[in-house]
C-alpha cells in the first residue's frame, strides 16, 4: 500500500500471491503511482476540507447533521478513491512500459484477483460502495492499455525462480 509521506508498504502476503516478479513489479508500479501523484495526501486534504466546508455552510456539526455531512463526505471520497486507482493503473502501465517490464504481469495479477472475487462472488449493491473501481473492469482496462505497447520487454530475475524467492521472504518471517 501507498502511505502518506511518501512510503511503500509491501506485505509477504503480496510476495507470496504473485507468480512472477513482473506481477510483483506491475503492483509496485502502481503503488509507486499513488506516491508519486499524491494520493493519499490528496484524499486527507479533501477529506478535512470537505468536512469544513460542509460544517461552515450548514453552521451545524452535531448529531443528525454531522451523520449526513458524514455520509455525503464519503461518497465523495469513493468517487476520488476510484479516481485515483483508475489514474494509478493506467500510469503503473507506462511506468511499466518505460523501464521495458512486460505490463502483462500487472494484468494477470488483476485477473487473480478476479478469480478469486468470482468465487466469493460479492452483491452488486457493494461495488457501489467500493473505494476501487470493479475487477473485472480494471482488466479490460489495462489490456487496453497494454496492448498499446510494443513487447520488447526484460526478463526480471532471469537466473533465479520466483518460488524460490517467495520461499526466501517466508523463511526470513520464521
Amino acid at each position: 500500500i501507498a502511505a502518506p509521506g511518501g512510503f511503500i508498504v509491501l506485505f509477504r502476503g503480496l510476495v507470496e500471491r504473485t507468480q512472477t516478479p513482473e506481477e510483483l513489479a506491475g503492483v509496485l508500479a502502481h503503488e509507486v503511482q499513488h506516491v508519486v501523484r499524491r494520493h493519499a495526501t490528496r484524499m486527507l486534504v479533501q477529506n478535512a476540507s470537505t468536512g469544513l466546508l460542509l460544517g461552515a455552510l450548514t453552521g451545524d456539526a452535531s448529531g443528525a447533521m454531522r451523520f449526513g455531512l458524514e455520509g455525503a463526505r464519503v461518497l465523495g471520497i469513493l468517487r476520488y478513491s476510484r479516481q485515483y486507482e483508475e489514474e494509478a493503473d493506467q500510469e503503473g502501465i507506462r511506468m511499466l512500459i518505460a523501464a521495458r517490464i512486460d505490463p502483462a504481469g500487472l494484468v494477470r495479477f488483476f485477473e487473480s484477483l478476479k478469480e478469486k472475487e468470482q468465487e466469493r462472488e460479492m452483491p452488486a449493491f457493494l461495488t457501489y460502495l467500493s473505494t476501487h473501481p470493479t475487477t473485472a473492469d480494471r482488466v479490460e482496462r489495462l489490456k487496453s492499455l497494454a496492448a498499446q505497447a510494443d513487447g520488447q520487454w526484460v526478463t526480471l530475475l532471469p537466473d533465479l525462480q520466483w518460488r524460490e524467492i517467495s520461499q526466501l521472504c517466508n523463511a526470513a518471517a520464521e
